[in-house]
């Protein structure tokens, strides 16, 4: 443990740093504006671990997930060289000291009880006390100090490569890939043209190679599909044809993805703007249903919309078991 004047500095800068931390935690994001809602807002079923890589994901949203483990650390490498505590005891005064924050949180509608935050707050604060019981020797000294943020550095690396590597193969990998046309339909009527003929969009040639929805579908349209919780996203590409494009004015074209009831993704294609060409990709989280419902303002009979090379991702088994596990859960609450 730390004695004497280094022991002062040590706490000195561990109660600056607590300070920080509250501050992100009550006042800093412009957390006032959530006063606004009176409602409590919190999450009691864990959905993952969230660390991801940042590759394919919204920068401020992965920047946010890496604060929440990273700004933890420092708790763990410093609280046990200052208050000698076993793994066990450490951990379990943490986990409940989080736990009183984020219920604070909710209660003073500054932010929500999230069970998911306190899962990655856990796991930062476990990195830095394994950092500093790493470390044997010299821990008080410059060079001991050094070694042990090098090990939380070292460490930090192995967990977000482990984890991210996990919910990476989880959300994306493991899964067969199967054409949507191939389902059959529950609810509602579709064409699919039995041909893959080619067309132009943005002056540029398109060659359809799994499906293409049918252009002589009526101008509004829904469908449904019977999932049974096997696919975890749906995959796909839109656009309004060119020939379309030249023979209309200011048709709008939306396209609406609704899993169990619930919309879940839109798109909106315009036949004057460059919004008339897109790609998607739309998690699907094991949903029992999928609904399309597509609409065109236009008075011709027949849609301006085409989709085409629209895909479904089976569930991996280790999906699977998870979505087993997080209904069980809600079923509980």
């Amino acid at each position: 443990m730390y004695q004497g004047k280094l022991r002062k500095i040590t706490l000195i800068l561990l109660a600056l740093y607590t300070i920080l931390t509250f501050y992100f935690m009550y006042i800093g994001f412009n957390r006032a504006s959530f006063l606004q809602n009176a409602s409590m807002r919190y999450s009691l079923i864990p959905e993952g671990i969230p660390l991801h890589f940042p590759m394919g994901k919204d920068f401020r949203l992965w920047f946010f997930e890496l604060g929440n483990f990273v700004a933890f650390i420092p708790f763990g490498m410093v609280i046990p060289l200052l208050y000698r505590c076993q793994f066990i005891r450490f951990i379990t005064l943490f986990v409940l000291s989080i736990t009183i924050l984020e219920i604070v949180q909710m209660l003073s509608r500054l932010g929500s009880f999230d069970i998911d935050d306190i899962i990655i707050n856990t796991l930062g604060a476990a990195v830095g006390f394994w950092a500093q019981r790493l470390v044997r020797r010299d821990r008080d000294k410059c060079k001991g100090i050094y070694r042990i943020v090098l090990t939380a550095i070292v460490l930090s690396i192995g967990v977000i490569a482990i984890v991210g590597g996990i919910n990476d193969y989880l959300e994306k990998g493991g899964g067969e890939v199967v054409a949507l046309n191939e389902l059959a339909l529950k609810d509602g009527s579709v064409l699919w043209d039995e041909t893959l003929l080619s067309f132009t969009s943005t002056r540029k040639k398109v060659e359809p190679q799994i499906n293409v929805y049918s252009r002589k579908n009526t101008r509004t349209n829904e469908f449904t599909y019977l999932l049974n919780g096997k696919y975890t996203r749906i995959a796909g590409n839109a656009a309004i044809p060119d020939d379309v494009i030249n023979s209309a004015s200011n048709e709008r074209s939306d396209i609406m993805f609704i899993a169990d009831g619930n919309e879940i993704y839109s798109l909106g294609l315009s036949a004057n703007s460059e919004s008339n060409q897109l790609t998607f990709q739309i998690p699907l989280n094991g949903a029992n249903e999928l609904t399309i419902k597509l609409r065109n303002d236009d008075p011709n009979p027949t849609t301006n919309v085409v989709m085409w090379d629209i895909t479904l991702t089976e569930v991996n088994k280790g999906q699977m078991i998870i979505n087993r596990i997080k209904e069980k859960a809600r079923s509980l609450f």
